[in-house]
């Protein structure tokens, strides 16, 4: 029996085809910035054709489509490369959870399960490197001190916890950005790229299919 290929030429220019959409999101579609969050949280959509990859094709197509999404970034970076790692830290677990439970498991209902994966793994890759690679790299290197970061922060931490909050300082600021700031954007951001992909993803993966 002959052996099948993994990479078809199929498989590749849909992967291709994916890894562009990525790129062109990520790189040269204007960030959407919420008056309500931090100036420097942005909403991009270069993963939903990533998301979209991993449901039709699996785990490995979509990790090349971030490797390839993170590579040609990089040279446009405006971060110091911190925010385009970020995103790579924040993409692979999702798309490997997603690929692995919707390709490689019997479960019932592993497409809501896939879905679910997201949104939490999201979320919590999120603070993780806001809390560890972000925010200590900005406040050392890039944004002058915790000082400028506080001041940036503040109006928003109102406005967001209704005026709750008055007084952030250096000591209290790590707290109330990941509660205030970095969970409810990424459930957000979260939330909408899984509603975008959900009804896409299942007319795609009919033409795919088909071809």
């Amino acid at each position: 029996m002959q052996k099948q290929k993994f990479f078809t030429v199929k498989r590749l220019s849909f992967i291709a085809i994916f890894a562009a959409l990525a790129v062109v999101f990520y790189s040269f579609i204007p960030k959407i910035k919420l008056p309500i969050f931090p100036p420097f949280l942005e909403i991009n959509f270069s993963m939903i054709p990533i998301l979209i990859c991993a449901f039709m094709m699996g785990p490995i197509d979509a990790t090349v489509c971030v490797v390839i999404r993170f590579l040609v970034k990089l040279p446009m970076s405006s971060t110091g490369f911190v925010g385009e790692l970020a995103d790579v830290l924040i993409a692979l677990p999702v798309v490997i959870a997603v690929g692995l439970i919707y390709h490689h498991t019997t479960l019932k209902r592993k497409t809501l399960l896939s879905l679910v994966s997201v949104v939490v793994i999201w979320v919590l890759m999120g603070v993780i490197t806001n809390a560890f690679i972000n925010i200590p790299f900005y406040s050392e290197f890039y944004a002058g001190g915790m000082e400028m970061i506080v001041g940036a922060c503040g109006d928003a931490f109102k406005v967001i916890s209704g005026g709750a909050i008055q007084d952030v300082s250096v000591d209290n600021f790590m707290f109330y950005y990941l509660l205030c700031a970095v969970i409810p954007f990424n459930l957000l951001l979260s939330l909408i790229v899984v509603v975008i992909t959900l009804p896409i993803h299942h007319r795609l993966k009919v033409l795919y299919d088909r071809l």
